[in-house]
């Protein structure tokens, strides 16, 4: 990593610049960025692609994923008896803290072997892990579109009687879908669509209800992570066949992320809304603004945006992405903070998550390879410095989850099985890709 774009050097110039985006506001940036070299005093010249050095990036990503992250999973996290995955490992003491399996693990377990063996490496063992977590987590899905209790024990009994959320579903889903693109087997994908279609549905009824911020289950609310999800995987889906129920689906989500989660008045996700798109009275839902969900859903509908070439939609989802980004940012220690539960009164939740880090770096790519945005090879040359510092430790078996401002504190029980190694095989192909087109934006939405 070059040293001129540390954290310290970053923090100076912004301190000197401003923060461009938050001085123009969400609709008045642009999100193609400005190429010309800034020599002005105080002013750090706009980085390009040239120098995010991605030659040496990608095999520094390369190393973490296969000799760190897969030897690992494969001995403290796999259940190579049973099927699945056990991601309560004390990632210091290298031991598992409960040998319990969660649904969302499953499903994203799934995924990331899938789209390794898809993307990466035919290696039959990656697909086996695959089965042998299908084999566990399928015979237990429930009957009639309900949810996958949260956890199960080892041998799979349910660890509690009720059923757990929407996610789990979908993520099985999604790892289905993977898995059907690398094995073949059709049913498996038919199965998927199957599966977001039925939860989509039980969404949509008005009787549905999710706790938010709350112990009192919201009746019939929109989720702006519900969204996030469905066309994450509405638009995997899609990628492999076309489908005008999974686009429609897809087009809902893409409208209500960019539309109705914008709070009117300050301009910020809010996560939870009515059944009928309004805000809701609720104080506590009007003020939180769900950063993190905000930057995610951003980039999946970038996402959604490039799928389908559209570039207005692209755009618009990416102007919303920096601004948030912005917001999201601690100026003082780096990273960005993931809540901000009263938005009028500025009262943070100051706490640090590495998922939205890498999601971060995630949507900064999409602006990188089809824009070359000089504020997204910024954004992602300090956020992947800041992982590297504050997340990365040697001495771990995994990377850290979470932790305090600082990462002074932080938690120690958690394998990851999904963010992480997809931000790494993402952002391999994003480079590869780069590379081939040599280090120019894509032309994807030239006229």
């Amino acid at each position: 990593m070059s040293k001129d774009y540390s954290r310290r050097a970053f923090i100076r110039q912004q301190a000197f610049a401003g923060l461009g985006v938050m001085g123009l506001g969400a609709l008045g940036c642009t999100s193609g960025g400005d190429n010309r070299r800034d020599t002005g005093v105080g002013h750090a010249a706009a980085p390009t692609i040239a120098d995010m050095e991605l030659p040496a990036r990608r095999e520094r990503y390369y190393t973490a994923l296969f000799d760190g992250f897969l030897p690992n999973m494969d001995q403290y996290v796999i259940d190579h008896e049973l099927g699945g995955f056990m991601c309560n490992v004390n990632i210091a003491t290298r031991k598992l803290e409960t040998t319990d399996k969660r649904a969302w693990f499953e499903g994203r377990g799934m995924w990331t072997y899938a789209f390794l063996y898809n993307h990466f490496e035919q290696n039959p063992a990656y697909l086996e892990v695959v089965r042998k977590s299908r084999d566990f987590i399928l015979p237990r899905l429930p009957a009639d579109g309900r949810f996958y209790p949260t956890s199960f024990s080892k041998e799979g009994e349910p660890r509690s009687t009720g059923e757990g959320d929407i996610y789990g579903n979908l993520f099985v889903a999604e790892g289905l879908a993977e898995y059907a693109k690398a094995s073949g087997e059709r049913e498996y994908f038919e199965q998927a669509k199957e599966i977001v279609l039925k939860a989509a549905d039980r969404y949509d009824r008005d009787d549905y209800t999710y706790a938010y911020k709350s112990d009192n289950p919201l009746p019939g609310p929109r989720i702006l992570g519900h969204w996030m999800i469905l066309i994450s995987v509405s638009t995997q889906l899609l990628k492999q066949e076309a489908d005008p129920r999974i686009q429609a689906l897809a087009d809902r989500c893409a409208t209500a992320i960019l539309t109705h989660h914008i709070n009117a008045e300050h301009g910020l996700v809010n996560e939870a809304i009515g059944h009928d798109l309004k805000p809701l009275a609720d104080p506590v839902a009007l003020q939180y603004a769900d950063l993190g969900h905000g930057c995610e859903s951003f980039a999946f509908v970038m996402a959604y945006a490039v799928f389908r070439k559209d570039a207005a939609l692209f755009d618009r989802a990416a102007t919303l992405f920096k601004h948030h980004v912005e917001v999201a940012t601690d100026p003082v220690y780096g990273g960005h903070f993931t809540a901000l539960p009263n938005t009028d009164e500025y009262q943070w939740t100051l706490t640090k998550a590495r998922w939205v880090q890498e999601e971060i770096l995630i949507g900064a790519l999409h602006l990188i390879e089809h824009r070359a945005d000089p504020w997204a090879i910024r954004r992602f040359l300090e956020t992947d410095a800041y992982i590297q510092e504050k997340f990365v430790r040697p001495e771990y078996a995994f990377v850290i989850d979470s932790g305090d401002r600082k990462l002074e504190k932080h938690s120690q029980v958690r394998a990851e099985n999904y963010h992480r190694p997809r931000q790494l095989m993402v952002s391999m192909l994003a480079f590869d890709r780069i590379k081939a087109n040599g280090y120019k934006p894509s032309g994807l939405f030239d006229a």
